[in-house]
């Protein structure tokens, strides 16, 4: 990508897609690791365990437990679902950045 964004200086519509994700790579690096402990903290009831204690699982773990792997076919499909939505909520936060000029830089 970089060969044909860059060297070739191709710009169109996809690669403008592949483009946001150069330019905030450290952003992202450190949003997916942080988004999902932060999220993490928020707890969500999904039931009881056999001692009558409430059992509790976090919004990422719900989305994925109530529609990813829900997803007829293999559970592979669901994870490689799960994946996508997760690329797609990382790509829709650094396109914000880079149209209002953000960069995060060392």
């Amino acid at each position: 990508m970089i060969w044909y964004i860059e060297v070739q200086g191709v710009k169109n519509k996809l690669t403008k897609f592949f483009d946001v994700f150069g330019k905030n790579p450290l952003f992202i690096f450190v949003l997916s690791g942080l988004l999902p402990k932060s999220l993490g903290l928020i707890r969500i009831p999904s039931g009881v365990n056999e001692q009558g204690e409430a059992i509790f699982t976090t919004p990422l773990s719900w989305f994925y437990k109530n529609v990813c792997a829900q997803i007829p076919g293999i559970p592979e499909i669901g994870s490689f679902a799960y994946s996508l939505v997760f690329l797609a909520v990382m790509w829709v936060i650094v396109f914000f950045m880079d149209k209002k000029g953000i960069y995060v830089k060392v």
